[in-house]
C-alpha cells in the first residue's frame, strides 16, 4: 500500500510546488507593473513643478522600473499596460522639459531686455 501511494503523493506535491511558483511568479509580475502605475502617477501630480536634477531622478527610477518589468514574460495585456504607462511618464518627462525650456527662454528674452533698455537709456 505504501509503494502504490508514494508515487502519487510525489506527483501530488511537485503540482502543488508548480502552482505555488506559477503564483509567486505572476503575483512578482502584478507587483512590478502595480509599482510602474504608481510612479506614472506620482509623475503627473508633480512634473509641473521639476527642476532639472527632480527631472534626471525621475528619469532615472523610471528607467529602473522599466527595466525591472521588462525582465518579465508578460501577457499581451500586461505588454499593453506597460506601454500605457511607459508613453504617459515620457510625456509628462516631456512636458516638464519643455516647460524648463521655455523658462530658461523667457528669463534670457528679460534679461536681453534689460539690457536692451540700460543701452537706450545710457544713450539718451
Amino acid at each position: 500500500m505504501k509503494n502504490k501511494t508514494m508515487p502519487l503523493i510525489i506527483v501530488a506535491l511537485v503540482a502543488i510546488l508548480v502552482i505555488l511558483i506559477a503564483i509567486l511568479v505572476s503575483t512578482s509580475t502584478r507587483h512590478k507593473i502595480n509599482k510602474l502605475d504608481k510612479f506614472a502617477n506620482l509623475v503627473e501630480q508633480q512634473y509641473t513643478q521639476y527642476s532639472a536634477s527632480d527631472l534626471e531622478k525621475a528619469q532615472a527610477k523610471y528607467e529602473k522600473l522599466v527595466a525591472k518589468v521588462e525582465k518579465e514574460e508578460l501577457s499581451g495585456e500586461q505588454q499593453a499596460q506597460v506601454s500605457e504607462l511607459k508613453g504617459r511618464c515620457r510625456g509628462y518627462f516631456a512636458q516638464a522639459k519643455a516647460r524648463m525650456i521655455l523658462e530658461d527662454f523667457k528669463n534670457a528674452v528679460d534679461e536681453a531686455g534689460d539690457d536692451v533698455k540700460d543701452l537706450i537709456e545710457s544713450k539718451q
